[in-house]
């Protein structure tokens, strides 16, 4: 497949007359079309696939097509994002048919004619983050909220474009080695260590949008990428000198912890507007809540827990023997004995995959086999601190309460099982609340 060579006067989708070309990136072109069936202008987003493109990348960035169109489509009736009217395929590729907007994007009104005065930066903000608040209540996440994809029509209006980057929760995952979504400099710090779909990260994008909108400079812009990402990772932004009134909301949005970042709700109280109570959309719409900020002390109550166990499991050592042989002839009675013995056991092999799964805290970048070995080290150090705990917890009641062996080994029994029962809720509330939405990658920047 090589990329097309399309020039003005031709038609697409046999409706649909090149004007002008407005814009170009790494993924292909928007034109300025006149639909002859209607009669009206419209924009129009010609991917380009260069030649010699491997098969699956190809496959991958005509899904990825699809899906800006799918995403697009579903905010379609909401005054701030841009709409899309139409997909056409032309020679084996989709042309995405959108609203025209007459104006400049963001980035363009601050390269020609500097930063924007702060009331039109606050009007910026509530249109945006309005338009935010409706995609997220559709369980759409942008990804690439930036100048460029922000558009200041002629009229006033502010919209929101470009949603190829944009995934919804029941999309499927698009990957690719050694890819990434969106530009690097707008990007939420906790996209880079790989907790991607949160709608927190794109309050985090609009913030630094914001900053560059009131300063005329982007905050965490450098000379290389890998600067760049090390400056959203772990570096500060300026004080900022002209964002009055917006300077608590920037800085809030700013935070690189995602959990103090404000909502959109409380972002918009910040700049003075009222959040809508009523939400107007199409027939048969379904809204979707928004995915719950995590909890930052669950992960933390699991690795309490486990530190219990191995607590238990030191004071058991170094023998076991004695608490598990009351559990293989528990009263003698064979049933009693394997369903006792299939507990602990299940207990044993609990605490070892909650303590693997402690893995996923570690920093990224490590590696897929340090990765690997640390978890199986959690594994085999979780079932044999577990197995050593009965002992542990049963040698405490003997001594402190007194309780006769089978009586001791029950009572650990019920106190290991009652605490992994606990780590268990914690871990699956942890992983609700902290898993991204389908992870996807792309090798640059997605333009225009």
């Amino acid at each position: 497949m090589v990329m097309t060579s399309r020039r003005s006067g031709d038609v697409v989708g046999g409706r649909y007359r090149l004007a002008a070309e407005l814009g170009s990136g790494g993924f292909g072109r928007v034109w300025r079309a006149r639909d002859e069936t209607l009669d009206v202008d419209v924009a129009i987003k010609e991917m380009q696939l260069p030649p010699g493109m491997p098969e699956t990348e190809r496959a991958e960035r005509l899904a990825r097509a699809t899906r800006e169109a799918r995403n697009a489509a579903r905010l379609r009736k909401h005054d701030g994002i841009v709409a899309i009217h139409d997909v056409v395929v032309e020679d084996g590729l989709p042309w995405i048919v959108m609203e025209l907007v007459d104006g400049c994007s963001l980035s363009e009104h601050i390269e020609q004619h500097g930063p924007l005065p702060a009331d039109r930066a606050a009007e910026v903000a509530i249109a945006l983050l309005t338009a935010m608040g409706a995609a997220h209540r559709e369980g759409v996440v942008h990804r690439d909220i930036k100048p460029a994809n922000v558009m200041l029509a002629e009229d006033g209006k502010v919209l929101l474009t470009d949603f190829g980057t944009a995934i919804h929760h029941t999309d499927t995952a698009l990957t690719a080695t050694g890819m990434f979504i969106g530009s690097a400099e707008y990007t939420a710090p906790e996209r880079l260590r790989g907790t991607d779909g949160l709608p927190a990260s794109d309050l985090f994008s609009l913030g630094v949008t914001l900053y560059q909108a009131v300063e005329g400079v982007s905050p965490f812009r450098r000379d290389t990428q890998e600067a760049t990402l090390a400056a959203v990772l772990l570096e500060e932004v300026p004080a900022p000198r002209r964002t009055r009134p917006l300077t608590e909301l920037i800085t809030r949005l700013l935070d690189k912890d995602p959990d103090r970042r404000p909502t959109v709700a409380e972002a918009l109280t910040m700049t003075g507007e009222q959040p809508a109570t009523k939400i107007h959309v199409q027939r048969g719409t379904k809204i979707l809540p928004t995915r719950e900020k995590p909890k930052r002390w669950q992960p933390k109550g699991v690795a309490a827990l486990m530190a219990i166990i191995t607590a238990l499991g030191t004071a058991g050592l170094p023998d076991a023997g004695r608490t598990w042989g009351y559990f293989e002839s528990y009263g003698d009675n064979d049933l009693h004995s394997v369903a006792i013995l299939s507990v602990a056991v299940a207990d044993v092999v609990i605490v070892g995959l909650l303590c693997a799964g402690l893995v996923r805290f570690l920093p990224t970048g490590i590696g897929k086999t340090v990765t690997v070995v640390v978890a199986v080290a959690g594994l085999v150090f979780g079932c044999g601190a577990a197995a050593f705990a009965f002992n542990g917890a049963g040698e405490i009641f003997r001594n402190t309460a007194e309780l006769s062996g089978q009586e001791s080994a029950t009572a650990s029994l019920v106190l290991v099982t009652i605490v992994v029962l606990i780590a268990i809720g914690l871990a699956w509330e942890s992983w609700k609340s902290q898993r991204p939405g389908p992870r996807e990658t792309i090798r640059s920047r997605t333009q225009p």
